[in-house]
């Protein structure tokens, strides 16, 4: 079997000792998030899983590869036939093509206006969050609202054909669409069920040595890549510890955030997942005092 990253969930016994069933139970109980395989178009870019952009002004991009799905969303993926996504996590930013504005493909939106400046898609060379799908409704236009909150009187001075001219004019308003996901495109992300599971990289159980003396063992993630930083110059200020980590971000092979626990990263804060896939946001500031407390720690 060729070594890949994604696997169909009935691959699981080939690569690793687990069966189908600790699989799905992982999922069941929250511990692993799953994957999808789709080909899809007119997803939105967000710049992240909490703060997105007006309709008006999302990039939106066609995407064929594997998207990350949420606990929740993973969850009702292995109990349906069909599940619908709202938010996915770009896994493969490689295989993003066709960037665009919205209004290429909605020039008639509401939101929308002429001549508007193409999307900056820079910040999205790394994974990142989109909405599975941007598309449009139909609502009534202001006139058609307007005489519906207008008084019998207004309506019948109105008259016939300005009631119908004003039902028939709808405005085209922009929305997030869902996605649906089926089963046979449910993957698994090899990486992710090793360090769940406490497998190594070739499947193995891990046989951890005995730990007698726990004193100073960090567990914060972010405390951990500072000190991996701090090794290689013990006397880097803030934001050139702050810079390596978001340089490791943005390259495949990490080996500082080597569980690819950040999902963003810009100059002022870095978005990440804690425990039970919760989203965690460290602050520049914040980050700062962290690694007061790691210098302080290695003393």
């Amino acid at each position: 079997m060729l070594k890949r990253r994604f696997y169909r969930l009935d691959e699981i016994s080939d690569v690793t000792p687990l069966t189908n069933g600790d699989l799905l139970d992982a999922v069941e109980t929250g511990k692993l998030r799953l994957c999808a395989w789709v080909d899809a178009k007119a997803l939105g870019a967000t710049k992240s899983r909490t703060e997105v952009y007006p309709y008006s002004q999302i990039p939106l991009f066609d995407y064929r590869g594997v998207l990350g799905l949420s606990p929740d969303d993973s969850i009702k993926c292995i109990q349906a036939e069909e599940a619908k996504v709202d938010i996915v996590f770009i896994l493969e930013p490689e295989k993003v093509t066709r960037w665009r504005h919205v209004s290429v493909d909605f020039p008639d939106a509401k939101q929308c206006r002429k001549n508007e400046a193409p999307p900056l898609v820079a910040q999205y060379q790394s994974t990142f969050f989109a909405f599975a799908s941007i598309g449009t409704r139909a609502e009534f236009g202001d006139e058609m609202k307007r005489l519906a909150n207008s008084g019998v009187e207004e309506q019948r001075k109105a008259g016939a054909k300005r009631l119908l001219d004003a039902f028939l004019k709808v405005d085209k308003v922009l929305e997030k669409k869902s996605l649906v996901i089926k089963p046979e495109q449910l993957r698994f992300d090899l990486n992710l069920v090793n360090r769940t599971f406490g497998l190594a990289a070739n499947g193995h159980k891990e046989v951890a040595e005995q730990i007698v003396d726990t004193t100073g063992v960090e567990t914060h993630p972010i405390k951990t890549m500072i000190a991996k930083v701090l090794v290689g110059n013990r006397e880097a200020n803030a934001r050139t510890i702050w810079n390596a980590i978001r340089r490791d971000h943005q390259n495949d092979a990490k080996q500082i955030d080597t569980d690819s626990l950040i999902s963003t990263m810009n100059n002022d804060e870095i978005e990440w997942f804690g425990q039970k896939d919760t989203v965690r946001i460290t602050k520049y500031k914040t980050f700062q005092n962290l690694i007061a407390e790691v210098r302080k720690g290695q003393t």
